[in-house]
């Protein structure tokens, strides 16, 4: 299952603080817990009202219902929640674990089937199924940074494109624990 979190930072005074606090101590936190596969983060490439995406890989939709997961601080933001806003949550079935995105790549959103006929990227598709539901489905795919820059220019109307802020950090029990 894919869990994702989508979010706004309003404080850029602080924008290396909540980036450093996110990548060293609350994602390290969650691949610690039972279910917790792997995660990543990323920031869009465009102006968009949620430009910060973790992509979550998890066993199931019973992780994130673990008194452990709201312990170590899974559906909050550690005490930045002051500067959060545009916050979801979605969950998703299609993939076992979210690809790794490396730094010479883009990972291109899609949440309208229909306007799938993108040539540049071959969408895998993700159905919803729990937390905010705020799409039916979404098309996930990973292309070099040079097409993720057209197709943002070109296609942002239907498509949001993110540059990965730190690779994917995978649970010491491994992407399959």
């Amino acid at each position: 299952m894919i869990y994702t979190v989508d979010c706004a930072f309003t404080d850029p005074s602080q924008l290396s603080a909540w980036n450093a606090y996110y990548d060293d101590e609350k994602l390290p936190a969650l691949l610690t817990l039972p279910g917790f596969r792997a995660s990543q983060r990323f920031r869009a490439i465009t102006d968009t009202p949620a430009p910060y995406l973790a992509l979550h890989s998890i066993r199931d939709a019973a992780v994130l219902d673990q008194a452990v997961y709201r312990d170590v601080g899974g559906g909050t933001f550690g005490g930045w929640e002051h500067s959060i806003t545009n916050w979801d949550r979605n969950l998703f079935t299609g993939m076992e674990a979210a690809p790794e995105v490396s730094p010479e790549q883009c990972l291109v959103l899609l949440d309208d089937r229909a306007a799938a006929k993108v040539p540049e990227a071959e969408f895998s598709w993700l159905d919803i199924v729990g937390l905010d539901r705020t799409t039916s489905q979404r098309g996930i795919a990973i292309v070099d940074c040079g097409t993720g820059e057209r197709l943002a220019r070109d296609n942002g109307d239907i498509v949001r494109v993110f540059t990965p802020i730190g690779r994917r950090q995978v649970s010491p029990n491994g992407i399959d624990g």
